[in-house]
């Protein structure tokens, strides 16, 4: 029975009353269709139960605010504001309601994203004289209620020394820009008109920035942050980032733009300042590794450097690598050497098979023997064989014999009776007599005799150790 009830209620406040509820964002106009025109028009805040009548028909002493108009098939309500929303009910001239429907009115949500060095704007359409820009920090040291005045009534005030975020510069017509942020500038900013209604409402969302840098003992480093010298705050906190938060220390290396004394913590030491907030080391050691903020002086962090320090090779590594690239030099010497000889002992299987495969050749070693006696070159020889009658002829009687002193060996059978390169030399037989004669027979000498003319020997040369025949 509830659940028919209801149904029956929604349905007569949408079909007969026509109550609806419209949203809207600060600054739009708002039009009402009217089925037929009204008599009168209420209106009752969201914040108090007052009934205001807005519009009453033929009646000219209900004075209308100009942002209301009556026109023929619509309401028009324009310049919203957050002091319009409420609920507005359509009468007939016996005050029975004819319609109505709930305003809400927002302001306009923006949302900014930025990290410290950034640019930041923004603007709304006011009038200057109803402008006002506050400044509510999110920072935890910080009230989140506590509001910070930019702009009043069109005029940038003083410096936040609350907040901390300053350096603001004011936008007409109503608006203000920052050219460099701050992590304190992390919070919500709100224009309000001269009602303290709220027009526009900006959240900034501010992160901070990392970097990370490997070094080696001996390098350089350096790194920098656009910031106010008398903001620059920048500490370090040595050692890994792994390690427990009760157990990490930081020291102060630049306060309020001011570089201080030696690290004699840490142990790094030799930083130099940089404008506008930032250091520089020239020499690194391995007690830098750690991590680097700066910080503004609300203690908020801009940027976080991470260094991590990469030892230099030690010289028991070096020895290592010289030890182990001499191993392989020698190794590769060993190879090269196992190669030459393989390759010189094959070269030699290769000689023995070429020479095996050749045929036999009989070394003969120089023999000393007796040479027969001819016919010189500067005598003539009768074709014919006949002898000169003039001329007797003659045999030799002292062959010339020339023999070796300590060699006595048998002169080669070739150099006497066959040719210089005869290839098949006949195979001379071994007799078990000590000392083989030959005998040489039918050689005629020509000519003049040798020795003397009254010669009587016989051409024909005898010799007891060649006479094998």
């Amino acid at each position: 029975m509830m659940v028919v009830l209801l149904l029956l209620v929604a349905f007569v406040c949408m079909g007969l009353s026509h109550c609806r509820h419209e949203e809207k964002y600060y600054g739009d106009s708002h039009y009402v269709r009217l089925l037929r025109k009204p008599d009168f028009v209420e209106f009752s805040p969201d914040d108090n139960s007052n009934v205001t009548i807005l519009w009453k028909q033929g009646d000219r002493s209900v004075t209308l605010d100009k942002k209301f108009k009556m026109m023929a098939t619509y309401f028009r309500i324009s310049h919203l504001t957050q002091r319009d929303s409420g609920r507005y009910t359509m009468r007939d001239k016996d005050l029975k309601e004819m319609s109505n429907f709930t305003l809400e009115v927002k302001a306009t949500a923006l949302i900014y994203y930025r990290k410290p060095g950034d640019h930041f704007t923004f603007n709304y359409g006011l009038e200057p004289n109803s402008c006002n820009i506050y400044f509510f920090p999110e920072s935890d040291r910080q009230p989140r209620k506590l509001k910070n005045t930019i702009v009043h009534q069109g005029k940038l005030q003083g410096g936040l020394n609350e907040s901390g975020c300053t350096g603001f510069d004011l936008l007409e017509p109503c608006g203000i820009s920052k050219k460099v942020l701050q992590m304190s500038c992390s919070g919500r900013y709100e224009i309000r008109d001269q009602n303290d209604n709220p027009a526009i409402v900006v959240s900034m969302k501010m992160s901070q920035i990392t970097r990370y840098f490997v070094r080696k003992p001996g390098d350089r480093f350096e790194f920098t942050f656009t910031m106010e010298p008398k903001s620059c705050n920048i500490y370090f906190f040595p050692g890994s980032d792994d390690q427990p938060e009760e157990l990490t220390i930081n020291e102060m290396i630049v306060h309020q733009g001011k570089l201080q004394g030696g690290l004699d913590a840490s142990g790094c030491t030799g930083f130099d300042l940089l404008e506008p907030c930032g250091i520089s080391n020239e020499v690194l050691q391995m007690s830098c590794s750690g991590r680097y903020e700066i910080r503004d002086q609300n203690d908020d962090p801009a940027i976080v450097v991470s260094l991590k320090m990469s030892p230099l090779p030690t010289s028991t590594t070096s020895r290592i690598g010289i030890g182990v690239g001499g191993f392989f030099v020698s190794l590769f010497c060993c190879c090269l050497k196992c190669c030459h000889c393989w390759w010189k002992s094959k070269s030699k299987e290769n000689g023995s098979e070429t020479a095996a495969a050749e045929p036999d050749v009989q070394y003969q070693e120089p023999q000393y023997h007796t040479e027969p006696v001819g016919p010189r070159s500067n005598q003539l020889i009768d074709p014919s064989g006949t002898h000169d009658p003039d001329q007797p002829a003659y045999a030799v009687t002292d062959p010339l014999v020339r023999d070796h002193p300590s060699v006595d060996l048998p002169p080669s059978y070739s150099e006497v009776s066959a040719p210089a390169e005869q290839p098949d030399a006949p195979t001379v037989p071994v007799h078990s007599d000590p000392e083989p004669t030959f005998e040489f027979k039918g050689m005629t000498v020509p000519s003049a005799p040798l020795l003397g003319s009254d010669s009587t020997n016989s051409d024909v040369y005898t010799s007891d150790k060649l006479n094998f025949l």
